[in-house]
């Protein structure tokens, strides 16, 4: 910028010089022609009044300064002239300055003569007697006079020309000085900096303050941009949800770790391309259904094994110059699992269910129509009625608790309990069982308060007891501790039993799942004992452990938080 300026200012100068130069000299030129014409006119004048017959022509020109003076006759014949011969001279009717002389009016013409072939400036004054009185003087023209000038021009030039370049250089530099000065500290970021140059200019003064306001509101909006650009990230960031979006090339313009992590990608891996993140020909034809027709697409996919999402492909909003679509992954793996285990427990209660009924209708209707007939079939009849209507107030009772457990409707009252006591109450209750098989309850416990339900400690003890009695072998043993150990209060209970084999460990505490149906019909139950053992430790945010080995026993072991332990 500082160059351009000082080279137009040496060119606006030389050119204004020149202009100025010319006009001057050309005013100069004219203002000479002018005064020689008046000079010469006086001098013709002067001339003609020191004219007689007998005057010597010679005489007269030097009178003359010297000029040419030339005599001629009224009709046009040259009589005398002071530079050549009249008699060779042609007639001079003819010329300008002789026909305007018969007038009586004083002419001046400018040409070349063709006796002494010379430019010459000519004046002719009539005399008195009629007869007429040139002078001629020795004129180059106004191109003589400018070039007579030129030397003087150039010096003028050649001076105007260096104050020019010190003048321009100064111009230059006060210019652009705060021009430069706001260029570093816009490179240096130096935003602030910008108000404390001064300019001897009122205009640049003003350049710079509005420069200034402008870049501290560029500034502004380019925090509060940054600051929004950041939460923005943050939440796509922190989002369980994967969200991506794309133009109409299928180009990922922005990907959350999310929905990376979900197609098995890692989340700091950058990706180009839809086709990079997945190749499912489902996700793509429902993103060109969003390209093409503008239509939302909603759909569950399975990625892995345990790994259910649903998939929501919308158009984004087009807009002047691109159009697009967001992908929106929701992890649904926990809500169609729960879904299944609603239809699964459904379809396993109406199951489960249904056997005791038929059974109950099934002999009450041989009672009924008479086909039991003896007295020791009527007992069976009536005592295989009695058991299954118990084994369906079981069933029910254990629906209806996990039913409230769920609902969490029976957590909410809470006292001290003193779990020694409740696991007394427990093996109490089953002592009919472990009696009847001969099994043998060992209880290492002492008093330990808890803040609970009693009714959901009670259901844990029962339940966990009852099953280590149960899938117990004749004659075993079940060992009871109970221990404060300063974190959690630990209940851990060990059988003797058949054991569980590995690939039915991490089933046990599903509603209605079974090891082994038919042992299961032999010693009761209905399969929702663990179930609900899993459900009260879940409300107290503790965790339940389970070590099994076939044929050598079982050890579940469950942790309660001490946070209300007194």
């Amino acid at each position: 910028m500082k160059r351009a300026i000082y080279y137009r200012l040496i060119v606006l100068a030389l050119a204004a010089l020149s202009i100025c130069s010319g006009i001057s000299a050309m005013m100069y030129a004219v203002s000479t022609q002018n005064q020689t014409k008046a000079w010469l006119t006086m001098l013709a004048v002067s001339t003609a009044e020191n004219y007689t017959h007998t005057t010597d022509v010679s005489a007269l020109a030097r009178a003359a300064g010297n000029n040419r003076v030339t005599i001629i006759a009224p009709d046009g014949t040259v009589l005398a002239d002071s530079e050549a011969n009249a008699a060779d001279m042609e007639n001079h009717a003819d010329r300008e300055e002789v026909k305007y002389a018969k007038t009586g009016d004083v002419y001046i013409a400018m040409r070349k003569s063709d006796t002494l072939n010379e430019m010459f400036m000519y004046v002719s004054v009539k005399t008195a007697d009629g007869t007429i009185v040139r002078l001629a003087h020795s004129y180059s023209g106004l191109l003589h006079n400018l070039v007579v000038q030129l030397p003087a021009i150039l010096v003028a030039l050649i001076a105007a020309l260096i104050l020019s370049l010190v003048l321009a250089d100064r111009f230059s530099k006060t210019v652009t000085k705060p021009f430069e000065k706001v260029v570093d500290a816009l490179s240096a970021h130096e935003y602030a900096e910008l108000g404390q140059y001064n300019s001897p200019y009122y205009e640049i003064d003003k350049i710079m303050q509005t420069l200034q306001e402008l870049l501290r509101e560029i500034t502004d909006s380019n925090t509060k941009l940054q600051e929004e650009r950041e939460r923005v990230d943050y939440i796509l960031s922190n989002m369980a949800e994967g969200f991506v979006l794309v133009d109409k090339k299928k180009n990922i313009l922005l990907c959350n770790a999310s929905a990376k992590e979900f197609f098995g990608h890692s989340p700091d891996l950058q990706l180009e391309s839809i086709y990079n993140l997945t190749r499912n020909q489902t996700v793509i034809n429902a993103l060109q259904s969003a390209f093409d027709s503008g239509q939302s697409t909603m759909f569950d996919l399975r990625l892995q094994e345990n790994l259910i999402v649903n998939l929501y492909i919308s158009p984004s909003i087009p807009s002047e110059y691109e159009t697009g679509a967001t992908l929106l992954i929701v992890d649904m793996t926990a809500e169609r699992q729960l879904e299944q285990q609603k239809r699964d427990f459904f379809s396993n209660a109406s199951h489960e269910l249904k056997t005791p009924i038929t059974s109950i209708l099934g002999f009450s209707e041989m009672l009924g129509k008479g086909i039991v007939v003896s007295e020791e079939e009527k007992a069976i009849a009536i005592h295989r009625i009695g058991t299954e209507a118990k084994r369906l107030s079981e069933l029910i009772g254990d629906i209806l608790t996990i039913s409230k457990l769920e609902s969490n409707s029976g957590g909410q009252e809470r006292t001290l309990v003193n779990l020694n006591e409740i696991i007394t109450e427990a093996i109490d209750a089953v002592s009919p069982i472990k009696d009847n098989i001969s099994i043998e309850v060992n209880a290492d416990a002492h008093d330990i308060f808890y803040q609970a339900n009693q009714r959901q400690m009670y259901e844990l003890c029962v339940n966990l007891i009852e099953n280590a009695i149960k899938y117990n072998t004749p004659n075993g043993t079940v060992s009871l501790t109970l221990k404060d150990e300063g974190t959690n209060v630990v209940l851990s209970i060990r059988d003797t039993g058949i054991g569980i084999p590995p690939e039915y460990q991490a089933r046990v505490f599903e509603r209605f799942f079974r090891v082994d149906y038919g042992r299961d019909k032999k010693v009761g139950g209905t399969g929702l004992g663990l179930s609900i053992v899993k459900h009260i430790v879940s409300m107290y945010g503790g965790e339940i452990s389970l070590q099994s080995r076939k044929d050598e026993g079982t050890t579940i072991t469950v942790f309660l938080p001490v946070d209300s332990t007194v």
